[in-house]
């Protein structure tokens, strides 16, 4: 989708240069609240997953039910029991199951590496595809903050919302969310056209060309597989990029070295 405030950058420097631009224009309108970012290996809408499946029967009901059942037969299998709804959406989040939640972080770097983190994609015509990070300037009244009274099932408004840290990942990704409104069709919008977020938001492209060459530069910055996922399943799929070649690298002149 294309967006009035958008940007295609070819190198971290770039993509850094452009952070601080946008950081420095919000300070100058007095906007001093921490820009966060959401990085994406295709160029989908800004929508939660709940929203991009086909459910059986209406969306809140869905999700309840889906909430429902994860707490039932969670708990023998987490470290943290979540205290309320809210962190029982965080935590469910962030363990795949759909919800009304979308992932953002704090860190400029954990964003691009979810852009990057995979060899491209193709389309529907066996085109390779661009990334995108998503750069969003809320404003402090943007913030969800009265979690102690209200329920995200009953969400009357879609605001940026920062959980509990209940798990490793969030804490290691530095991670909150976008929390969003079903309307009265059951459907939700996307969050790109929102009407309170749209003005706020920088989309950055990240050529497909490019994914492998980021892709190592952020491991050198220490951004990876293992760094952002800090459990077994992440160390794992570190060590797999570590002595195997994605298909992207295959042909790059720039090997990379097994001792890194």
């Amino acid at each position: 989708m294309k967006v009035t405030n958008e940007h295609t950058i070819q190198s971290i420097n770039e993509y850094i240069d452009l952070i601080e631009n946008v950081k420095t224009n919000n300070v100058a309108i007095g906007n001093k609240a921490d820009l966060i970012f959401r990085g994406q290996s295709t160029d989908k809408p800004l929508l939660p997953k709940l929203a991009r499946l086909t459910l059986n029967g209406e969306m809140a009901i869905m999700e309840k039910l889906m909430l429902d059942e994860f707490k039932r037969g969670s708990l023998p299998l987490t470290e943290f029991k979540p205290g309320n709804n809210w962190d029982w959406l965080a935590l469910a989040q962030h363990h795949g199951l759909p919800t009304r939640l979308l992932d953002w972080s704090y860190s400029a770097l954990a964003a691009l590496w979810f852009a990057v983190q995979n060899p491209p994609k193709k389309d529907g015509k066996g085109n390779l595809e661009n990334g995108v990070v998503w750069i969003l300037a809320g404003l402090v009244n943007d913030f969800r903050t009265n979690t102690e009274k209200t329920d995200p099932l009953s969400n009357k408004i879609t605001k940026i919302f920062r959980s509990t840290v209940v798990s490793r990942r969030i804490s290691a990704q530095a991670g909150l969310f976008t929390v969003h409104k079903i309307n009265e069709n059951g459907k939700m919008i996307r969050f790109e056209t929102n009407r309170e977020f749209k003005n706020k938001l920088t989309k950055v492209i990240i050529p497909h060309s490019k994914f492998s060459i980021l892709r190592r530069q952020l491991h050198v910055l220490g951004v990876n597989n293992a760094t952002i996922f800090p459990d077994i399943d992440g160390f794992c799929r570190h060590l797999e990029w570590r002595f195997s070649k994605y298909s992207d690298e295959q042909n790059s002149k720039n090997e990379r070295s097994t001792n890194r």
